[in-house]
């Protein structure tokens, strides 16, 4: 196919070769003009300017053609950019999409169960700390603080975010009586 660039370099090209005609048809009507001609140097010069003057609009309309077909190429260069950006796109869509599919919905019930197990432990803790407390032992930190390495919900006056109260799962399987994995009701 034929680039932008070249029908651009083409479009200069016949711009300049209708210009020269152009020049060419002014001399040969100046001297087309000139009384101290010849009827048959008149008749040649008028010939001559005619040629020209008809050269010089087919350029003319030659270039407005070329000028549609430059801007044909530049858009179908143009979409041919877009579409490689476009499937780039989709095959990175469609290769996520696969990888989410493989792997959301055992992390989805596999950090579902978790979390539910995780907060039926702290009810039992805090019935614990609040009515079993072994004499002398210290007060039970829940399993997230544990794992986070924190010793409670505070740090440095600001609130620590549960991910037992923050965490919002939505459901692989679309259901809309059940629109998360977690929390179970929303």
């Amino acid at each position: 196919m034929t680039s932008s660039d070249d029908v651009s370099a083409l479009v200069t090209e016949v711009e300049e070769a209708a210009l020269a005609c152009g020049k060419a048809a002014d001399r040969a009507r100046r001297q087309a003009l000139d009384p101290a001609l010849t009827a048959n140097a008149v008749a040649e010069a008028r010939r001559q300017m005619e040629d020209a003057a008809f050269r010089r609009e087919r350029m003319q309309v030659a270039v407005l053609r070329l000028k549609d077909r430059l801007k044909e190429i530049k858009a179908l260069e143009e979409d041919q950019r877009r579409r490689i950006i476009y499937d780039k796109a989709k095959a990175e869509r469609d290769r996520l999409a696969a990888e989410l599919k493989a792997i959301y919905p055992g992390i989805e019930s596999q950090l579902g169960q978790l979390i539910t197990k995780i907060e039926a432990n702290d009810r039992e803790i805090e019935f614990v700390n609040a009515h079993g407390l072994p004499t002398g032992a210290e007060r039970l930190r829940s399993a997230e603080l544990v794992a986070r390495g924190l010793e409670s919900w505070r740090l440095n006056q600001a609130e620590v975010s549960r991910i037992t109260w923050e965490l919002c799962l939505p459901a692989f399987e679309h259901d809309p009586h059940r629109p998360y994995a977690w929390p179970r009701s929303r």
